[in-house]
């Protein structure tokens, strides 16, 4: 049986409208279970003990980011499956294990192939895809889970002000304790290379990546937030990527942190592998792939 757990609040309560429907498809696949609904902040992570404590193999996230992130802090030392049904437009993880819609999560679930992911760690916390700091940590903060037309039109609104008023901020790195790197940023990304479109070599599966964006011109943010894919290369800021096991990042001003696309902390903060490896149900098929992550400038492609 599996246990799926429901954040109302996802896509902008989208989840109630297609409830019925979900249920009926899984019911049909035959991997109906037990639906629980979380009701407040720390909610999923408590679901997830309770489901893991009742016998459950299969916990299934319904939701965004933020649902996926809580429901694999709630997991333990357990080594049950998870799944994911995405909800909304702001869903990173589930494009990257070649989810699209709920609709297509459900074949998926149906199909069962499970694959192991290393996942990183955020202080006390763990993370799945990224942790960010500067410009997509304010987009994080200012873009709801999802939007209807006139909740889109004043997001525009309101990017036009807070975009031209964003300024590159002041940082120090240190990795592996032993290599630091002082910084003005628009942008920092630790991104988790274990997915297998990462991975450039063995050595690479046990490393995370960090990225460091640099000026950005107000145009050029104005079109990231419309379509961050979407620039073209000559219009890409310029990036220097480095790979680490550990990164300790200091601001100077404590600044708001998005992990899996949800705010969690203020710097200062330290990012690095786990131990921990994750049991997820991913699609048969490959995932979409990655843009690269070959720096636009010179970079240090070293191992700090």
């Amino acid at each position: 049986m599996y246990y799926y757990i429901l954040n109302p609040a996802s896509g902008g309560g989208r989840i109630n409208k297609i409830q019925d429907r979900l249920k009926s498809r899984l019911e049909e696949l035959g991997i109906a279970g037990e639906f629980v609904k979380s009701i407040g902040e720390g909610d999923i992570t408590k679901l997830t003990a309770m489901g893991i404590k009742k016998g459950y193999k299969t916990i299934v996230a319904v939701g965004g980011n933020g649902t996926i992130n809580e429901v694999i802090n709630g997991i333990g030392k357990s080594d049950v499956a998870i799944g994911v049904i995405p909800i909304g437009q702001k869903n990173e993880l589930a494009k990257l294990l070649g989810i699209n819609d709920w609709q297509s999560a459900c074949n998926i679930l149906a199909a069962r192939k499970i694959d192991t992911l290393r996942i990183g760690r955020i202080g006390k916390s763990y993370f799945i895809t990224s942790v960010n700091i500067g410009f997509e940590a304010e987009m994080a903060i200012q873009k709801a889970d999802d939007q209807t037309l006139i909740q889109k039109t004043m997001y525009l609104k309101s990017a036009l002000s807070w975009s031209s008023k964003f300024k590159p901020q002041k940082a120090t790195l240190n990795f592996n304790d032993n290599f630091k790197v002082d910084t003005r940023f628009f942008n920092i990304k630790v991104l988790n290379s274990g997915f297998p479109q990462f991975k450039r070599d063995q050595d690479d599966a046990s490393l995370l990546n960090v990225m460091i964006t640099g000026k950005m011109p107000h145009m050029t943010s104005l079109k990231y937030i419309l379509d961050p894919d979407g620039l073209k290369p000559e219009k890409k800021p310029d990036l220097s990527l480095f790979r680490t096991k550990k990164v300790i990042i200091n601001t100077e001003k404590s600044l708001p942190v998005s992990v899996d696309g949800k705010i969690l902390c203020k710097t200062p903060i330290v990012c690095e592998v786990s131990n921990k490896e994750l049991k997820i149900i991913v699609a048969r098929k490959k995932a979409p792939s990655k843009p690269s992550l070959k720096p636009t400038k010179s970079t240090s492609k070293n191992k700090p």
